[in-house]
């Protein structure tokens, strides 16, 4: 067996996955029995090679549980009131009214029953909740800052804190981020929501590590006393990997496709080490030593910037690497690569799903197996009719082929977890990571200087502006040029089996790893290509089902409708109540909607103008999202969306009916009557009723309706569920006991409900009245507040529903 790490790497993940998804025991036991046989059916492989493969296999279970547990040792805690004593681990984030803090605690205990606790070193991140500035006198401000003053807390700090213990969020809506698994991937298991006066302070744990990241803060503080907000955040961004920086600033990253150069990666710690490597060669040292030195120095950067995953797999890489060298030894990347996965996930197990560890082991496998055959067929290609003066690939062409292989590592991941790719990054990559690199050295230097004698900052920082201003200034040119140019932005899911086949296929193909002169080799990877080819034109003519998922906006509405011919429809966008920095349709609307490859929709559904079923929309109509209808009650009064020009628009009433080719269709039961607006407090009973029937399947939408028009409905919602069953309701106004009466649900007589709700609503919805009546009726009452976004799939005849938060 060839690269034994390779294949142990692959099975400890096997192992930590097989967990996380809850493989059946025939599963494993098959796998485990596969491995056994290999050495019996296969030549090379050695039974000792197979006992560590299996090993590694069963370790990654052994990790797996620990992280994954069936059952959640904090679980008898939530939502209850507990005391804890813990260590701060790291320096508190402030916000403009937060603090966050991460830290270890070493016992829980609910303050109401002592009996009920946890025992044993468990991660908690609390949060300190101060009142907004606006709803503050001026007394209270002092007290506030006060207050801030004496929570100057740093790593080692002891507290005695109380507070409400809550569960992590996972994932709640299609294309939306697992808040839980990454929160699980920094060891951190609950949350604890405190009020300022309920935090002490009681004593102090000095570490190495503590003091490590004392010597951080210093620095990130003399950068913030040295340069602007914007190059104070880029240097700590570049140099740290800190994420508390200014989010404009980190955008136009993210926007310019670089944004990997604000995470401290390979990038910077091979920049660190050429440093190092310099410094070495200038005093003499054997480079059979070397390794001595940089160990500790690469140990302290691993340390300073948190134990980030792609510095730790950079520093091994290295290490391996010197210490091959001055021992004479092959250079072997690929299980170097994979020497430092093991270590990384033998730590923290729970990085495997982590978007940070997978980019930079997908950069590096990219690098690592496309690089050099992709430089030698261009130097090949270049130089085929010369016999004399050769050319050889210039810095421009390496750093294309370095970031079109490192692409290659990444595009899939990207697209899986942020739904999002610029073809702007191969240009933006060549022009910012150099002058990063740059920035980077010279910030270093910056600080180490400065750190030792102050007072020559500012002389020393003018430079480093210089440098960071450029970058910025640069940064925002390449996003003008890629907004004048948005057509090279890439919006959609994650790849399917068959387009990520066809593409490393091409990209295998393009490297010349396969030996085309031979007919059986030219053969077989045509077929292969022209098979994959087939599968994924294929696929969008399949016939499909009809799904529709109700998604999670908290406390509002918004249902996104696939049909099996490919229509896409969505009702309400929903929307918050109070005013937010961050839009309803970039946390869940546009992540949905990227996630699900839906480009285009045929038609969104306003059921009535109301802040938290209208917002969503209108974001989605003015930013020029591809809508080709928008449909409207008749008793709307939104004149915004009236008025625009940007998409036909239609007003319903109860007859109107919407029928797609594929058979679906949606008719609308209320509101009776001619055009009028009716005033905001009359909109919930403005509302559009619809229902969505294909096939024997029918589902009931409801808006916010109220009992006077449950009452009007009820008679001939009896009927029709006599002729045609409903499965399933959404319930009205978000379970509010002003609806839902048990005429109304009687007359449905639906089998399942769903309730669109937000979590800890100061409406108390849904009502426990609401509650009572559908248990009494035997129905199934799904809320997206304890399930997350509600997904319903339908072949016409059967019924299959699943919820995102499990």
């Amino acid at each position: 067996m060839k690269r034994p790490l390779l294949w142990g790497f692959v099975t400890l993940c096997l192992g930590i996955v097989a967990v996380y998804y809850r493989f059946p025991v025939w599963a494993l036991l098959g796998f485990v029995a596969l491995l056994i046989g290999m050495p019996f059916f296969l030549r090379g492989i050695k039974i000792t090679q197979t006992v560590f493969v299996l090993g590694l296999f069963g370790l990654g279970a052994f990790l797996g549980y620990g992280v994954f547990s069936d059952t959640d040792v904090l679980e008898n805690l939530y939502q209850k009131d507990v005391s804890l004593i813990g260590v701060v681990t790291d320096y508190p984030i402030r916000t403009e009214n937060r603090l966050t803090i991460n830290l270890t605690a070493k016992e829980l205990v609910a303050t109401t029953d002592e009996n009920n606790c946890h025992e044993g070193a468990i991660g908690i991140r609390a949060t300190i909740y101060y009142p907004a500035d606006e709803d503050t006198t001026a007394e209270q401000e002092v007290s506030k800052n006060d207050e801030k003053q004496q929570l100057d807390l740093a790593p080692g700090d002891v507290l005695l804190l109380q507070g409400q213990l809550s569960q992590p969020a996972g994932k709640r809506n299609p294309g939306g981020f697992d808040y839980q698994l990454y929160l699980k991937s920094l060891s951190i298991d609950g949350l604890l929501t405190i009020e300022p006066e309920n935090i002490e302070k009681i004593g102090q744990e000095t570490t190495l590590y503590y003091q490590i990241l004392g010597i951080k803060r210093a620095l990130e503080n003399q950068s913030d006393a040295s340069f602007s907000a914007d190059v104070s955040d880029l240097l700590k961004g570049v140099v740290f990997g800190e994420k508390n920086i200014n989010e404009d600033l980190a955008k136009r990253f993210q926007d310019a496709g670089v944004t990997h150069v604000l995470s401290v990666s390979g990038l910077h710690v091979g920049y660190v080490f050429l440093v190092l490597s310099f410094l070495l060669m200038a005093i003499k040292i054997n480079k059979r030593y070397w390794v001595l030195f940089l160990a500790p120095a690469l140990l302290f950067y691993v340390a300073i910037t948190g134990f980030a995953a792609p510095v730790i797999r950079a520093s091994i890489m290295l290490l391996c690497l010197t210490w091959g060298q001055g021992l004479h030894r092959e250079r072997d990347a690929l299980n170097q690569l994979c020497l430092a996965g093991l270590v990384i996930l033998g730590i923290w197990p729970a990085q495997l799903f982590q978007a940070g560890f997978q980019l930079s082991m997908g950069a590096v496998l990219g690098i690592i197996l496309f690089y050099g055959p992709l430089l030698y067929a261009y130097e090949k290609r270049r130089n085929k009719k010369r016999v004399h003066n050769k050319s050889k690939p210039g810095p421009m062409v390496q750093g294309l082929v370095l970031t079109f292989c490192a692409t290659v590592g990444t595009l899939p991941i990207l697209l899986y977890h942020f739904n999002s790719f610029t073809l702007m990054s191969f240009f933006s990559n060549l022009l910012v990571v150099p002058l990063i690199g740059v920035f980077l050295l010279a910030g270093i230097g910056f600080l180490g200087i400065v750190s030792i004698v102050p007072f020559l900052a500012p002389i020393l920082s003018v430079p480093v502006t210089f440098l960071g201003e450029s970058i910025i200034v640069v940064l925002d040119g390449i996003n003008d040029l890629g907004a004048a140019a948005n057509i090279l932005g890439i919006n959609r899911g994650g790849l399917s089996l068959a387009e990520t086949g066809l593409f490393l296929l091409l990209v295998f193909l393009i490297s010349g790893y396969f030996y085309l002169r031979q007919p059986y080799v030219r053969n077989t990877v045509m077929s292969l290509a022209l098979g994959l080819l087939l599968v994924v034109l294929a696929t969008p003519l399949i016939p499909r089902n009809l799904v529709v998922t109700v998604l999670d906006v908290g406390q509002g509405d918004s249902i996104l409708i696939e049909t099996p011919g490919g229509l896409t429809y969505l009702v309400d966008g929903g929307g918050y109540l109070f005013e937010r920095s961050n839009r309803v349709s970039d946390q869940v609307l546009y992540p949905a909607l990227h996630s699900k490859n839906i480009r285009e929709l045929d038609a969104i559904f306003l059921t009535h103008n109301h802040v938290d079923h209208s917002q969503g929309v209108e974001e989605l109509i003015f930013d020029g999202y591809p809508v080709k209808n928008l449909f409207m009650s008749v008793q709307t009064n939104n004149e915004k969306l009236l008025n625009q020009q940007l998409v036909p628009v239609s007003l319903l009433k109860k007859g109107s009916v919407i029928e797609g080719s594929d058979g679906v269709t949606i008719t609308v039961y209320n509101p009776d009557g001619r055009i009028i607006a009716k005033e905001d407090e009359q909109q919930n009973n403005a509302s559009l009723v619809m229902t969505i029937s294909y096939r024997n399947i029918n589902l009931l939408l409801c808006g916010d309706i109220e009992a006077e028009v449950e009452k009007q409905l009820a008679a001939e919602m009896q009927v029709l569920s006599a002729a045609r069953d409903f499965q399933i309701i959404k319930i009205p106004h978000h379970g509010s006991k002003t609806s839902s009466t048990q005429e109304f649900i009687q007359a449905i007589d639906p089998e399942t409900a769903v309730i669109s709700v937000g979590a800890n609503n100061s409406f108390n919805h849904p009502s426990d009245e609401v509650m009572d009546r559908l248990d009494e009726e035997a129905i199934t009452a799904l809320r997206t507040d304890q399930k997350g976004a509600v997904e319903i799939i339908s072949n016409g005849e059967y019924i299959d529903i699943k919820n995102y938060l499990n």
